[in-house]
C-alpha cells in the first residue's frame, strides 16, 4: 500500500527548506527544495561559547571571559520517510557526499510558527529509522555553521 501525504500529515504549518550553496563567497542557491515529511521543525541552537582565559595583563591576573565564539552546532530532525520523494532523494544524495568525505554546503531555512531563519551547514546523515504508528520515519542530522541574514529566499 502506498502512503499518500497530505498537508495536514506533514507540516502543521512548520516548514524546512534546503538549498545547495553555489559560489565561494556568500553563496547563492539556484534551487530550493521543501523537505516534506517534517511534522515539527526544531531550529538549531547556536548559543555562543564563552571562552575563559588569563594573561599577565588581566586585572589581578584573574580569569577573563571572551564571549561570542560560535561553534558548529549539531542539529537533528525526525521526518516521515517516502523513499521516492524528491526531497528524500536530495537528502540521501547530500548524506552520501558527506559519507564520501565531500560534504556539500547548503542553506537550511526553518519556518517555525511564521518565524523564518536561515543557516549554512551540511547534511551529515539521512537514515530510515523504522515506524511510529502507521508512519515510516527517517532521521536527518547535520552541522550548522552560521546564521544567514537577510534570508536568501526572501531576497531572491
Amino acid at each position: 500500500m502506498t502512503e499518500v501525504a497530505s498537508q495536514g500529515d506533514i507540516s502543521y504549518g512548520d516548514e524546512l527548506w534546503i538549498g545547495p550553496v553555489t559560489g565561494t563567497t556568500g553563496g547563492t542557491v539556484a534551487t530550493w527544495t521543501q523537505i516534506y515529511g517534517v511534522e515539527e521543525v526544531g531550529m538549531p541552537e547556536k548559543t555562543p561559547d564563552d571562552v575563559d582565559f588569563t594573561h599577565q595583563q588581566s586585572p589581578g591576573r584573574s580569569k577573563e571571559t571572551k564571549p561570542g565564539l560560535l561553534a558548529a552546532a549539531d542539529w537533528s530532525q525526525d521526518l516521515q520517510f517516502w523513499p521516492a520523494h524528491a526531497s528524500q532523494i536530495l537528502l540521501d544524495a547530500l548524506a552520501t557526499l558527506t559519507e564520501a568525505g565531500t560534504p556539500e554546503d547548503v542553506y537550511f531555512e526553518f519556518n517555525v510558527g511564521g518565524m523564518r531563519r536561515t543557516y549554512r551547514g551540511y547534511v551529515n546523515t539521512f537514515v530510515p529509522s523504522g515506524t511510529v504508528g502507521d508512519k515510516r520515519m527517517a532521521a536527518l542530522s547535520g552541522k550548522i555553521f552560521e546564521r544567514i541574514s537577510p534570508n536568501p529566499r526572501e531576497v531572491a
